[in-house]
């Protein structure tokens, strides 16, 4: 199978959560003052995720933005695990620039917080339930769990922090990083929200000269 067959196969398997609204944004970004180029020649893209399925959605997103704007980079997943590049750094990176690559894309996740909440919708509905389930046995525990049949609506939201960094590859020295922020909802569109994420985190890289 090859990757762009992968790569959609992976942004598919992310659509099973579709719909709502979402909020991404760019909080902070840096370019090292010792940087004096111009736009880098072919970026390799590591989305550091032990679950395969979205290392590899990642990757595909970024990589695919960046080549349709003009810029050479390739995905990673295919090439290096995460493991292999824990054990042997020099090695991993040897192995990227012999595949053209004179930076890499790191994406990291910084840190996650869920929010939950519920609201009731209906007034609270009492049922009649079988009295002493206190030395009843399990059906009366069973019953006293039914008892409120309100209506209840509940709502979970998700903050997820990023941070993406570009490096030489060859002084391993960091040219350009940024930190952002994208609040998910239950019902938001994930494959949606990461390719809005992907662009303005391009955008940003192109206005520091750091690509085409």
């Amino acid at each position: 199978m090859n990757r762009m067959k992968i790569c959609t196969l992976a942004v598919a398997a992310m659509t099973l959560m579709l719909g709502g609204c979402a909020a991404t944004a760019v909080k902070e970004t840096w370019k090292s003052p010792a940087y004096q180029g111009g736009p880098v020649q072919k970026i390799a893209v590591l989305a550091v995720d032990d679950r395969e399925q979205y290392r590899s959605a990642v990757e595909c997103h970024f990589n695919a933005q960046l080549n349709d704007q003009g810029q050479k980079a390739f995905v990673t997943y295919d090439l290096l695990s995460l493991p292999e590049i824990k054990a042997d750094k020099e090695a991993a990176a040897a192995s990227l620039r012999k595949s053209g690559a004179d930076t890499l894309l790191l994406v990291r996740l910084q840190s996650q917080a869920n929010h939950d909440s519920e609201v009731r919708a209906t007034p609270a509905y009492f049922a009649p339930t079988i009295s002493g389930y206190g030395n009843a046995d399990w059906f009366g525990f069973y019953s006293v769990a039914f008892t409120d049949m309100g209506t209840v609506w509940g709502n979970s939201t998700r903050e997820v922090y990023l941070e993406t960094s570009l490096f030489d590859l060859k002084t391993e020295k960091r040219l350009w990083s940024s930190n952002s922020r994208t609040l998910l909802k239950e019902e938001t569109d994930r494959v949606a929200e990461l390719a809005k994420l992907v662009g303005k985190l391009l955008a940003g890289m192109r206005k520091d000269g750091l690509i085409h």
